[in-house]
């Protein structure tokens, strides 16, 4: 497998010859790897290009990327992914820091993982084995802590501990079907989009326990405004993949709306199952309108698509017609209780619904 280590650099020439020379010492315990590092250097004013460059000289694996366009840590690796596929035809491609706050040493068994089921390997800081800096402070801890917190639950992804980490392996054939040009963020935050991307693709992640240290040369370049960023990026991702279920929501509102208003004209002089499921199909008949020309924004109307989702919602009907001839035989007929009981049925029901929108009739 061909792997390519990328290394953002910017001012950064006391430690990234020691962190190649470091990632050089563990590559011979990959015979059957084509390993090779690229480093891409936001024009440093230092000599960072220098090191590199006598380093490539050194050793022969060495790519250097210049980037005059200095416009953060995600940038740079999108660039620097785009060019390990296009011209080192990598197959797999790691996030590496060139400060030594990754060690070396974790390189080969991530890399024997990817090489075997893994697509991605993430170095991981919170599962055991894995430890935060003991210099850190708590405040810088509970930041960490918090802010992979907050980016598990609102991403619905409890699975994993470390969303934030800057330590990963991914296998590129996933890198390549993510619009990386288009990433919401191109400072710090720019990793937790990438792992959300990589798990909706399915890609199989693996988080490996590393021992994060801090750097002990140089300046942290960690910028000031990064919680912010993050939030953002968290909440967008989330607002965008929910705008199909929040419009499928206020639908389904509209369709509730035609249900009981039907359900209360009817409920008097028919039986109340009948009432109930001739009010249920005016709901659908609204549902699937609104669906087709707003949520999913189908071009035409489609009988066959029309007959399906009438087919679909058998079980939104089987659910709603359960909870309401089942809870008026707990608790008696009244006004009161059949239309409680007919909300509750529409909510149950509802994620039923959108299920069967989203992976049969809209998929």
């Amino acid at each position: 497998m061909r792997v390519t280590i990328v290394i953002p650099t910017y001012n950064e020439r006391e430690n990234v010859g020691k962190t190649i020379d470091g990632l050089e010492k563990v590559f011979p315990e990959l015979p059957e790897d084509q390993m090779g590092i690229l480093v891409i250097d936001d024009n440093s004013p230092d000599g960072t290009a220098g090191i590199v460059k006598a380093k490539a000289k050194q050793y022969g694996n060495i790519y250097l990327l210049p980037n005059r366009e200095k416009k953060g840590l995600g940038a740079a690796y999108i660039k620097a992914f785009q060019y390990a596929m296009a011209k080192l035809n990598a197959e797999a491609v790691f996030e590496y820091d060139a400060d030594g706050s990754h060690q070396p040493q974790y390189i080969p068994p991530m890399v024997k993982l990817l090489a075997g089921e893994a697509d991605v390997v993430v170095g991981s800081r919170y599962i055991p084995g894995g430890s935060m800096p003991p210099d850190w402070g708590a405040f810088r801890k509970f930041v960490s802590f918090v802010g992979n917190l907050i980016a598990r639950v609102v991403l619905f992804t409890p699975q994993y501990t470390d969303m934030t980490s800057g330590f990963r392996g991914s296998k590129t054939k996933y890198i390549n079907q993510i619009d990386l040009p288009n990433l919401l963020s191109k400072q710090f935050a720019y990793k937790i989009q990438l792992y959300y991307e990589l798990h909706k693709l399915g890609a199989k992640i693996v988080e490996y326990p590393i021992e994060f240290i801090d750097r002990d040369v140089g300046k942290s370049k960690f910028p000031r405004n990064n919680v912010r960023d993050s939030l953002r990026v968290v909440f967008s991702l989330r607002l965008r993949d929910s705008q199909k279920l929040i419009k499928v929501m206020v639908v389904g509102g509209v369709g509730t709306i035609v249900q009981l208003i039907a359900f209360n004209l009817l409920r008097a002089g028919l039986n109340l199952a009948l009432a109930q499921n001739i009010s249920i199909e005016l709901a659908i008949i609204s549902n699937f309108i609104l669906n087709n020309i707003w949520t999913f924004k189908a071009r035409s109307w489609s009988w066959v698509r029309f007959i399906k989702f009438n087919v679909l919602s058998l079980g939104s009907i089987v659910i709603q017609n359960v909870v309401l001839l089942g809870g008026v035989y707990l608790l008696g007929r009244s006004v009161l209780i059949e239309n409680g009981l007919v909300l509750l049925g529409i909510l149950l029901g509802l994620t039923w619904n959108y299920l069967m929108y989203t992976r049969v009739v809209w998929k």
